[in-house]
């Protein structure tokens, strides 16, 4: 395994959700993200539009973050 890469997954459909959303990651360059492709060793960076929501990322809290918020069941009863 290459330094500073992981094994991650992404819930395809938190992915989804997470698109749909009006947030999204870029990298250090302010580039999409390509979510087959995280890397431990970039910085990543949640965006709300051009707002920073949180700065400095692993891949991994990329991961955690998609998984954790927008794998929930996302309509409400």
């Amino acid at each position: 395994m290459a330094k500073g890469s992981i094994i991650m997954e992404i819930n395809a459909d938190a992915l989804k959700n997470f698109q749909d959303s009006k947030f999204n990651f870029v990298d250090a360059d302010g580039n999409d993200v390509d979510f087959d492709n995280l890397d431990e060793s970039v910085k990543y960076t949640l965006r709300d539009g051009e707002t920073v929501v949180e700065d400095d990322m692993h891949a991994k809290d990329v991961v955690d973050t998609i998984n954790n918020e927008y794998g929930k069941n996302m309509v409400r009863q």
